[in-house]
């Protein structure tokens, strides 16, 4: 092979690349799909443990966060290979309001569902509800709350794991603070 020695190390890295790409295609076509996008540990902003939100999202390539605000509601909806999987929201509501009134109006979840840790959450397969506790609140006249749905099947055991970390990332948020 005539040439420079540049080029033929060019060569060498084009062909090492096209057989890292074969053998990588090879093990994609398993019968099972897997994840191949990081679960991440922060959900627009509050810290949650990446294995409480992991068995609540599905397989896929790609995972992107969205977050919206609208008065009182901040909202993350993660999107795995461009479908909405997960959705959250903080919500300011009044001081006076149970997990069951929030229940009534968030999807996924209904009042009647799960109750647990003295009321302050209400949970099922695909949603939950649950009450922030910020530090200093007491006898504030809003409430602030937790919501996720998912889209993906999951245990309800598996949600409200979830919904206690999200609570309690939001509670170490400035989120509080804006009550």
């Amino acid at each position: 092979m005539h040439g420079s020695p540049h080029r033929r190390s060019r060569l060498t890295a084009i062909a090492l690349g096209a057989a890292l790409l074969a053998v990588s295609a090879t093990a994609c076509s398993s019968s099972s799909p897997e994840r191949e996008y990081a679960v991440p540990d922060n959900l627009c902003g509050a810290k949650v443990p990446s294995s409480s939100l992991e068995p609540l999202l599905p397989t896929g390539k790609k995972l992107s966060a969205q977050p919206t605000s609208a008065v009182d509601v901040d909202r993350c909806r993660l999107q795995v290979d461009g479908e909405t999987a997960f959705s959250s929201s903080v919500e300011k509501r009044a001081s006076d309001i149970s997990a069951q009134d929030v229940a009534k109006s968030a999807m996924g979840v209904e009042p009647t569902d799960s109750v647990a840790d003295d009321g302050r959450f209400v949970y099922a397969k695909t949603g939950a509800v649950g009450k922030v506790k910020c530090p200093g609140s007491s006898g504030a006249e809003r409430s602030l709350w937790v919501t996720a749905r998912t889209t993906h099947p999951a245990e309800a055991k598996d949600m409200l794991a979830f919904i206690r970390a999200y609570a309690d990332g939001v509670a170490g948020t400035d989120a509080c603070s804006k009550l």
